[in-house]
């Protein structure tokens, strides 16, 4: 590490103080002086946003700057800028909005047959076409960054989901007949969210490297009682569904084929077959990957014995 010596004004060491101060409950047991330890922090999140601005990343090697400023020498209307891509991306986002809101008052207001909108005009529709895209982009976020995510929303995704269960509910119960969740079996749902829950459950792990086989031995005690609770659940309707024939299931005149069918690609593949091709053709690469590097064993150097001059025989 480098050290760096400057010379600060004494305005400005009050001010580190003052930030000390307020983040002392945090920095407890920190062997560095507070004062010190806050104009790192502020320096180290300065540097960060003027890199950002730059374009360069975080500890950017000398090729990278080098190719940064050939890209500022550039002519003006290269667009190259961070503050340029940031505009061009802003208004090809307005640009796209506007445009699927028009084809959508088109759709179902005009009724334009070559959208197709008015043969999917109910929110099941709608589900089973953004639900994949929609899960598999987001919930691999959610688990990558969900020690940046508060308790307070935390608690607002909680209540979303709750209202979102509601919601369903009211579908069946009063009913709503612009969702199209009547006539839709519990066998339907299944083909509905099975296939994005595993997409984006695959991707968070791989994210993390974690194994799925391993994902058992993570658990919480709470996850495993609600893994259990659901398991069960689906017991009693697999009973109930062809047993009792409970036709809200959906079960009825499924044969095993269906089921693997089901739960094959979803579940089954991207779990347990997948991992352990992937190990079959690398030559388990991935864990050779995470092992220390063996020492080099270097051969041991010959001693030999000088005798002295006088003693060697003629």
């Amino acid at each position: 590490m480098t050290d760096l010596t400057f010379t600060i004004e004494p305005d400005e060491l009050l001010g580190l103080n003052a930030l000390a101060t307020m983040d002392k409950k945090e920095r407890e047991g920190d062997k560095e002086p507070d004062a010190a330890a806050a104009g790192r922090t502020l320096f180290r999140a300065a540097l960060a946003q003027k890199l950002a601005e730059a374009g360069l990343p975080w500890a950017p090697s000398a090729e990278a700057v080098r190719q940064r400023a050939a890209g500022a020498a550039a002519p003006a209307g290269a667009a190259r800028s961070p503050l340029a891509r940031k505009k061009l991306r802003t208004g090809v986002a307005y640009v796209l909005g506007v445009a699927a809101l028009v084809v959508l008052w088109g759709g179902y207001s005009r009724g334009w047959r070559w959208t197709g909108f008015q043969d999917n005009s109910q929110l099941w529709d709608w589900l089973q076409l953004v639900l994949l895209p929609v899960v598999a982009g987001t919930v691999p976020l959610w688990v990558q960054y969900r020690r940046y995510i508060g308790r307070t929303r935390t608690i607002i995704y909680g209540a979303v989901l709750a209202a979102w269960t509601g919601f369903v509910i009211a579908g069946y119960l009063i009913p709503l007949r612009w969702t199209g969740f009547q006539g839709q079996t519990l066998w339907d749902w299944f083909e509905l969210v099975l296939l994005p829950i595993a997409v984006a459950c695959t991707v968070a792990l791989a994210s993390q490297h974690i194994h799925p086989v391993n994902v058992l031995g993570m658990l919480r005690p709470h996850h495993k009682v609600i893994s259990a609770a659901l398991a069960s659940g689906w017991i009693v309707t697999v009973i109930g569904g062809y047993g009792l024939r409970w036709g809200w299931t959906g079960y009825s005149g499924n044969t095993l084929w269906d089921w693997l069918q089901l739960l094959l690609l979803p579940l089954v593949f991207p779990t347990i077959l997948l991992p352990a091709l992937l190990r079959w053709v690398t030559g388990n690469a991935a864990w050779r990957a995470q092992q220390p590097a063996e020492p080099a064993i270097s051969e041991p150097a010959t001693e030999r014995a000088e005798l002295p001059a006088e003693s060697v025989p003629a």
